[in-house]
């Protein structure tokens, strides 16, 4: 059985997501003694929202969001329908975006990752209570570090892609 190109895609968006959600929920246990938590669900739909086919994109996002759902007290497959339907939109008006463009991709990540924020916290409203300074306190710390990252989990999904496509390219630059 051979393994096709958009096959290589989708793992590597899949542990690329994987790897981003490990470091989120390490970060959100450092951040736990001051009541802060950080969201960065817009960042695993983005990339393969703009940059990747629609049926790699889609089955990418929703992985990503059963994955995310397993961990999260909500029903499960929440988060892939949620991830689902803004890849959706995403990919229908990337063709009006310069979504080569790095500055493109961090406002196409910060717009979905506070849609789903607002999202999710509005679904989740009457289950637990929860202060509204406590609600905007995570956004904005989730916002600067979306804003923060967001070039290098897009330099690290687009190097990877890069070392499974074109594999003699990367032992040149590498020097091996």
């Amino acid at each position: 059985m051979k393994i096709t190109d958009s096959q290589r895609r989708l793992v590597v968006m899949i542990l690329s997501g994987w790897l981003l959600l490990i470091l989120t929920r390490q970060t959100n246990h450092v951040l736990a003694p001051w009541s802060i938590s950080i969201w960065l669900g817009g960042l695993l739909v983005a990339f393969p929202a703009l940059h990747l086919n629609f049926r790699t994109g889609l089955i990418s996002c929703l992985f990503l969001g059963f994955l995310v759902g397993v961990w999260s007290p909500l029903g499960f497959g929440t988060h892939a329908l949620l991830f689902g339907l803004a890849h959706v939109i995403i990919f229908r008006i990337r063709k009006r975006l310069a979504a080569s463009e790095l500055a493109i991709g961090i406002t196409v990540v910060l717009i979905a990752n506070l849609a789903l924020f607002v999202v999710l916290t509005f679904w989740t409203l009457g289950q637990a209570p929860v202060s509204g300074l406590r609600i905007l306190s995570d956004l904005i710390v989730s916002q600067l570090i979306i804003g923060s990252i967001t070039p290098w989990f897009f330099a690290l999904q687009t190097r990877s892609l890069d070392l499974i496509q074109k594999p003699w390219r990367a032992r040149v630059r590498s020097g091996v």
